[in-house]
């Protein structure tokens, strides 16, 4: 996977998070991930198309996932429910169509799905295996979450 598709991801992760959310987080490293098994609670998921093809997910843990959806909506959110489940997709959306502004910019032609979002605890998301996935963590006040870029170029 080419690394200059990683760098748009992590920092429209950062400034969407801070700007949507007012929730401060921080990369905490880069690995191959190898399944998608996850720890976590609730993922959005948005596929890419154009010259390189895949999918983002964004994965995290309820209380990470309400606190967002609290505040973003102004009003305390203490459970997975619908307004926590858009308010997920709509981060997973924000996300994803930043970093693809900032790879057009550079030259990338790519289109976005709208998000899908997947609820329960260590839900397993499936992809090709022939598209490799980097992970990238994040640590934040409210707990760790993680997003998966999984890219392979057309």
């Amino acid at each position: 996977m080419n690394v200059a598709y990683i760098n748009p991801f992590i920092e429209s992760t950062l400034r969407s998070l801070d700007m949507m959310a007012g929730i401060k987080a921080e990369k905490t490293g880069l690995e191959l991930k190898e399944d998608l098994i996850t720890t976590y609670d609730i993922s959005s998921i948005i596929a890419l198309t154009g010259e390189t093809s895949g999918s983002i997910i964004i994965s995290m843990p309820a209380k990470l996932a309400c606190q967002i959806a609290s505040n973003m909506l102004m009003e305390e959110i203490t459970a997975l429910n619908k307004s926590v489940e858009d308010a997920i997709g709509e981060i997973g959306n924000i996300v994803v169509g930043d970093a693809r502004r900032a790879l057009i910019q550079d030259g990338h032609s790519l289109s976005i799905s709208i998000p899908t979002v997947v609820i329960g605890a260590g839900h397993k998301i499936s992809r090709s295996g022939d598209v490799p996935c980097i992970a990238i963590p994040f640590t934040t006040e409210f707990g760790n979450f993680e997003v998966n870029v999984g890219l392979r170029e057309n």
